[in-house]
């Protein structure tokens, strides 16, 4: 699958690219392609790819060419993952047919487009991938400049200037900041990363990481088991659980299960519009008004207020 990248704008250098610059444009381009994937797959962009998922992340430059009148092009070249993550154990990743449509430059396109435009989801975005779009400031040789990434099929292009930078830093600023939390479940290994553990919950796994290697070698005792983590819950934009740091774990007590929580830090109105975009009714109750005293138990309605 082809894509664009046009860089118009600048009087001095329009239709030519001196090579250190060539080589942070493709050094920023790939990085943000990258912790774009990481954070489809595994809930975290930081994560470091396995030499398997970095085969599916080649992006090939065809051509480069430009004149002063029509700035620099590059025409790029990568493949979907449906044909490269073929082969990868993908039981525990959170893979949608979507992304196996997609290629690194389409992960790419998607990753500014979220930032940038007001309506895109924002759930694909965490604190390193919006740093790594950040970073690609750098590869403005001055204000005037304008890049665009394109193609022309399946994916809309995305217009990138200057300015814009300030908007992603303001969308950085915005993630709340971490707090302590205890988190309560059946914990689970993930095959790609050693650090990276998934606990199982009654509200949906929460991702966890175990920075310290000491700390990691005890816990695989508690592999397929009960555990209690305590840590910090970083969050995405928005206020979305990204993943928790783990700090300690123990053996599971009686008040663990109703002391501990999957972390938000959400407010009320955001939680609710989460809801509703999922197709949650925005209030339960109004489907039980006017029906009981009926034939239902007093668990069936319980239950109805799930």
């Amino acid at each position: 699958m082809n894509y664009d990248i046009r860089i118009r704008g600048d009087a001095v250098d329009n239709g030519l690219i001196e090579f250190d610059r060539l080589n942070l444009l493709t050094e920023h381009t790939k990085d943000i392609a990258t912790k774009a994937l990481m954070l489809k797959l595994g809930g975290f962009s930081g994560i470091q790819p396995s030499r398997q998922i970095k085969k599916a992340l080649a992006i090939r430059l065809q051509t480069l060419e430009g004149n002063r009148q029509e700035g620099t092009r590059l025409l790029l070249d990568c493949d979907f993952f449906a044909d490269t993550l073929q082969n990868i154990q993908l039981h525990l990743f959170r893979p949608t047919e979507r992304l196996f449509e997609m290629t690194p430059m389409a992960l790419v396109i998607q990753a500014f487009r979220s930032a940038l435009v007001d309506h895109e989801d924002k759930e694909d975005l965490d604190k390193p991938l919006l740093q790594s779009l950040l970073k690609f400031k750098k590869n403005f040789a001055s204000k005037n400049e304008v890049f665009y990434f394109s193609n022309r099929q399946t994916i809309s292009e995305v217009e990138i200037a200057f300015d814009d930078f300030a908007k992603i830093r303001q969308l950085q600023e915005s993630i709340p900041e971490p707090k302590k939390i205890v988190v309560y479940g059946k914990l689970d290994e993930m095959k790609y990363s050693k650090s990276k553990l998934v606990l199982i919950t009654d509200e949906g796994p929460v991702n966890a990481f175990v920075r310290q290697a000491e700390v990691l070698e005890r816990i695989m005792d508690y592999f397929g088991k009960q555990v209690t983590i305590s840590g910090m819950a970083q969050y995405k934009p928005g206020g979305q659980l990204s993943y928790v740091d783990v700090l300690e774990f123990y053996e599971p007590g009686n008040a663990d299960r109703f002391f501990s929580h999957r972390p938000h830090a959400m407010s009320v109105h955001e939680q609710i519009a989460l809801q509703l975009k999922h197709g949650k009714s925005k209030n339960p109750l109004s489907e039980i008004t006017g029906k009981w005293p009926g034939e239902e138990s007093l668990e069936e309605l319980l239950g109805m207020l799930d």
